[in-house]
């Protein structure tokens, strides 16, 4: 087929998607997938739900585009209010753009404009973690321990990321796990004293760490010990909560998992469940009292902030994820999913560290267990196994960084049901028992 379309990467052929319904899309031969991933851990609520379809018909017919700076609309200001009811603690305030990137980026800009509003404007710096991923436009990137994906800017962006990851299977040795929560925690604090505290504004992590490591884990009482650093040296905590926000853990929020409340939350993805381009930043009541207080304003938005019909269809799926249980849904199946993948990590020798919350899993594979080592980072793991997965009819999504490319992410819609996990546990069965004989076959050509 001739196409115009330009794909990542340039000429390559992907199979036409013809239509979804619930866990299920269908691609244009009629082969059906088991959307294992969400896609981009974003389909929340599954494909094709017919009540959300009629929302977004409504809300075009009504008013489909109002510009922020000369009106404002009902399912904005509900879904504002929607969200500030459903986030931790005092963050109260809800501004809206398109995407996951662009709330990082909003992000960025709120807190420079709060330290300003202070007459701190060498507080500048938003220090990240080494693996991690917060975007992909440019300040997004520079926030983000995301090695490939800087690459592609090199010397535009700015060093952010400073800090190890809280990445027990590799780095924790011996310690437990409160000592190495406890090592993690003076790790930032290490380097907040190193940057200088008089030029932070403010540090961002993803409660769970997604696409850049494959679901890792924080260890238990690290982020209340990052809260209380942050707020005795004077650096405001942004949760990007892009991937965990919204169900994906089996809560509204990884945040009150972790029992703290944040100074900003970042949400995407999970806000629409992919049926309209839609992102928030929450945003507590101190910073805006502060503004206020100090007459300056937030940061300018988008020409699309709060678009009345991506508004109306995400207040139409929180609806949606709330009335059909799916937070409880998510704890419920997620248990099943963790059992069947445990299994397989038993079963299969190089497939190790089975972690996750709610619907939101990852694994990685290693050459032996012993040593813990990685595949070359030629053999592009995670990316060799998704194909497999899709060969068989199942969608995951690979995850890691080089050289630790090698891990997946297991992420399906919060409204799976227990029979179609174990059509997902029985698709992904077949492509482990493919990729565990090629890692055998990986590990014979190094012998010889």
């Amino acid at each position: 087929m001739t196409t115009a379309l330009l794909k990542h990467p340039i000429g390559k052929t992907y199979p036409i998607v013809s239509h979804g319904k619930g866990v299920f899309l269908y691609d244009v031969e009629g082969k059906d997938y088991i959307d294992g991933s969400s896609g981009a851990m974003t389909a929340n609520i599954g494909h094709g739900v017919e009540e959300i379809a009629d929302v977004m018909r409504k809300q075009a017919s009504e008013v489909a585009f109002a510009f922020f700076n000369q009106f404002s609309n009902k399912p904005a200001e509900d879904l504002a209010t929607k969200l500030a009811s459903l986030a931790p603690g005092n963050l109260n305030w809800v501004s809206f753009v398109n995407s996951g990137s662009e709330a990082s980026e909003y992000a960025i800009r709120l807190v420079l404009n709060y330290w300003r509003s202070k007459g701190l404007s060498r507080k500048v710096k938003i220090l990240g973690r080494h693996t991690s991923y917060h975007g992909v436009t440019m300040g997004a990137v520079s926030m983000s321990g995301h090695a490939t994906r800087r690459a592609d800017y090199g010397p535009l962006l700015h060093p952010f990321p400073v800090v190890p990851p809280a990445y027990a299977y590799r780095y924790a040795g011996d310690l437990s796990e409160a000592d190495y929560a406890r090592k993690c925690a003076q790790d930032w604090e290490d380097a907040l004293l190193r940057e200088g505290i008089d030029t932070v504004a403010a540090v961002i992590v993803e409660p769970i760490v997604g696409a850049a490591g494959g679901v890792l884990m924080p260890p238990a009482g690290y982020f209340t010990m990052l809260r209380e650093i942050c707020d005795r040296l004077g650096v405001l905590l942004i949760m990007d909560e892009v991937i965990t926000g919204l169900g994906r853990t089996g809560a509204w929020f990884a945040s009150i998992g972790e029992g703290i409340v944040p100074d900003i939350i970042t949400t995407g993805k999970g806000t629409s469940a992919g049926y309209a381009p839609m992102a928030a930043i929450i945003v507590h009541e101190h910073i805006i009292e502060t503004l206020r207080q100090n007459s300056a304003a937030p940061p300018y938005g988008h020409t699309f902030s709060g678009n009345p019909v991506g508004a109306a269809v995400s207040l139409a799926v929180l609806n949606y994820v709330e009335r059909e249980k799916l937070l409880e849904n998510a704890n419920l199946r997620g248990e099943e999913l963790k059992a069947g993948l445990e299994a397989f990590s038993q079963r299969y020798s190089h497939m190790v560290d089975v972690r996750g919350r709610g619907l939101l899993w990852g694994f990685e594979f290693v050459m032996d267990r012993a040593s813990r080592r990685a595949p070359d980072e030629s053999r592009n793991t995670s990316a060799t196994f998704v194909a497999d997965c899709f060969d068989n009819g199942l969608i995951v999504y690979p995850a890691g960084v080089p050289p630790l490319n090698n891990a997946v992410i297991i992420s399906p819609p919060l409204i799976i049901s227990g029979d179609e996990v174990q059509e997902l546990l029985r698709r992904l069965d077949t492509a482990l028992a493919t990729m565990d004989g090629r890692i055998d076959g990986w590990v014979r050509e190094e012998v010889q």
